[in-house]
């Protein structure tokens, strides 16, 4: 029996960002690990303790969303700019 691996987005996990049903793994994440840093499809699955086909469901999406993904990237470097500077902003006081 075949089951098809659903990329979801649900408010309430992840803050809506799309992800594997039933996980709290991201499709970006994943993404981004085997495009940008090269990892294998196997090695994030098992890093992720998921099946491949998880994995190969959530690049697919990945690959063929490239402006969202664009959309959390730019996301993802606000969060980490604001967080350098509160941290920045805490070694003043």
């Amino acid at each position: 029996m075949s089951t098809t691996v659903r990329i979801v987005k649900t408010p309430d996990v992840l803050h809506g960002k799309p992800r594997i049903e039933g996980t709290r793994v991201g499709v970006f994440q994943i993404g981004t690990l085997v495009r940008e840093r090269e990892w294998s499809v196997e090695d994030a699955a098992a890093q992720f303790d998921i099946d491949v086909s998880q994995i190969q469901a959530a690049v697919e999406y990945y690959d063929e969303h490239p402006e969202l993904m664009e959309t959390l990237q730019a996301q993802e470097e606000a969060r980490q700019q604001a967080m350098q500077a509160e941290s920045r902003c805490a070694d003043l006081k």
